[in-house]
């Protein structure tokens, strides 16, 4: 297959996914390249954000401590999580009923005993005062509206010496990229990247707030004050680790399925555009847009 074929085909792949609802950052950070970039940002080393999770969970949690995740969805996370600590129990909490009734279906038909899903609306969420030793945001939190109050409710929720574990996207709100992100991600786009891989655009271009609004209301709506907020109501930040992408995002967004990850050419060019990224971050010309974080309450 030539390249003008496969790029064929990766438009067609992207503009399905993305008609089907899917979110705008969740088709870039599924390349395996990109995935170990962000591993060896975040922690030096390459390693599974969910095996990050785990680690954690099994340093700041004890047997018997519970683990509520928001936003749990299919719950793919929140299975793996209690699959690798069955001495944990884990409360999923998501507002799609349907969805809920049928991964409870499947977790008990698993065995998964020590896994409970609820029906939750995380803008207005409750928890049971003092019973969490942790509260978990796998990339739900950047669609929490009513943070203040998210904040709350999990202080509240938060048992003696409990934390909030999030990995989550912490960049401009509705991806409308800043001013830098627009004019470095242009220059790598004319200067770095090559014609075969711009399928999608070939110069950064915010998305269009009243697209996103109709595809995912709550897509990315306050994601920029997820880290000030969580301070401002009481926490502190005992763990952070960046994770970069504000560079890589903007560029590869509706694009990325055009690096083969077995093509070692196309591999160059992603790590031209690492250490590019690497570059303007170290300098203080970008921000991270994903972090992983670990937050008690002061």
């Amino acid at each position: 297959m030539d390249r003008r074929e496969t790029a064929r085909r990766a438009a067609a792949f992207w503009n399905r996914e993305h008609a089907a609802g899917a979110t705008t950052h969740d088709n870039f950070l599924s390349h395996p390249l990109v995935q170990f970039y962000i591993s060896m940002r975040a922690f030096g080393q390459p390693v599974g954000h969910m095996d990050v999770v785990i680690a954690e969970l099994r340093s700041r949690t004890r047997p018997g401590d519970a683990v509520v995740s928001i936003g749990s969805g299919p719950a793919h996370k929140e299975r793996a999580l209690a699959r690798a600590l069955p001495d944990r129990s884990f409360v999923g909490i998501d507002i799609a009923a349907d969805i809920v009734a049928t991964v409870t279906a499947d977790a008990r038909a698993e065995g998964l005993t020590n896994l409970e899903l609820r029906v939750g609306d995380f803008n207005a969420l409750e928890l049971e005062t003092g019973r969490y030793r942790a509260v978990l945001g796998l990339g739900a939190l950047h669609h929490v509206e009513n943070l203040e109050g998210f904040w709350a409710a999990s202080r509240a929720g938060l048992a003696p010496d409990g934390v909030i574990l999030a990995q989550e996207y912490v960049g401009p709100d509705r991806f409308q990229w800043t001013p830098a992100q627009v004019e470095h991600g242009d220059r790598v786009l004319r200067d770095v990247i090559p014609a075969e891989h711009k399928i999608h655009h070939d110069h950064v271009v915010a998305p269009s707030v009243e697209a996103m609004l109709e595809i995912d209301p709550s897509e990315a709506v306050r994601s920029s004050e997820l880290v000030s907020t969580c301070r401002a109501a009481g926490f502190e930040l005992v763990g952070y680790a960046g994770a970069g992408c504000s560079l890589l995002q903007p560029v590869l967004i509706g694009q990325i399925e055009t690096f083969d990850p077995l093509d070692w050419s196309h591999g160059q060019i992603l790590a031209r555009l690492f250490a590019e990224e690497q570059r303007l971050l170290a300098d203080g010309t970008l921000t991270d847009d994903f972090a992983m974080f670990v937050a008690r309450p002061r």
